[in-house]
């Protein structure tokens, strides 16, 4: 089975939190429970409006919470599914930073990931942390999972950073065109590619792009990077995903195919 993870994560949390540092906590409490709160429900609307026309709207659930950071997973039907839920995730985020952080310094940035259940990856139920009977707590443990946490570290506002396997599934999707996929560089990933480093992938909304602040812009060179540049073509990001995979062939004897929605 494959599942589709997406992390939503507050910029500049700490350093807010830090302004209300010995005095009561009211002033960032009522911030961070709107955000654990309203951010599902706004996003649930989102996907009812992208998915209008369509049978079914996709389920996007909330795994779990921690820090300043929710991770929804969804269990998607195809590459273009797949598309349209991460479109509609980078919207909800540029809405709710302009309903609820339009005078705040806070900002949304985004990483999504997938991950196969089987062999490599487990589902756990954790009986201690179940609510009831009937609604028991699923933990999910693997290398894929780990591969999202590390790579949020590369995620910046106003966007997507995405894993080589998603991007692979999204260059199939027949609505391609309505997002853009930057590559802006490769980072050693703790526990990743043994060591080599990980092709950084970003994506924005074809018809928006990026909406960098611009300190964002000049503290960041992979923000400065894509600022004017136009997105990255299929080919390059087909020969990148080619390159992990055979150096994981040659190198080290792991054969790494493709994932398949629906298997």
């Amino acid at each position: 089975m494959l599942r589709l993870f997406l992390s939503v994560d507050m910029v500049g949390s700490t350093q807010f939190k830090a302004k209300f540092s010995g005095r009561a906590s009211d002033g960032w409490l009522d911030t961070f429970h709107t955000f654990f709160t309203h951010f599902p429900l706004m996003l649930a609307g989102q996907l009812g409006f992208e998915f209008l026309d369509k049978e079914e709207t996709p389920a996007v659930d909330v795994w779990k919470m921690m820090g300043d950071e929710v991770i929804f997973m969804a269990e998607p039907s195809s590459a273009e599914e797949l598309a349209s839920i991460l479109r509609t995730l980078l919207r909800t985020m540029k809405l709710y930073e302009q309903q609820h952080y339009a005078k705040l310094p806070l900002r949304l940035k985004g990483t999504a990931w997938l991950a196969e259940f089987g062999e490599h990856n487990i589902e756990l139920d954790i009986p201690e942390l179940s609510f009831s009977e009937g609604a028991p707590h699923v933990d999910f443990i693997g290398p894929d999972l780990d591969l999202g946490f590390r790579l949020s570290k590369f995620a910046r506002p106003a966007s997507l950073v995405l894993s080589l396997d998603l991007v692979e599934l999204l260059l199939e999707a027949d609505n391609l065109s309505s997002i853009a996929l930057y590559l802006v560089g490769s980072e050693e990933l703790k526990g990743v590619l043994f060591g080599r480093p990980y092709p950084i992938i970003w994506m924005a909304d074809a018809e928006t792009g990026f909406d960098f602040l611009p300190w964002e812009i000049e503290t960041c060179s992979m923000t400065a990077s894509v600022t004017d540049a136009s997105p990255t073509d299929n080919e390059t990001l087909r020969r990148a995903i080619g390159d992990m995979r055979l150096y994981l062939s040659k190198m080290h004897g792991i054969e790494r195919g493709p994932f398949r929605i629906g298997h």
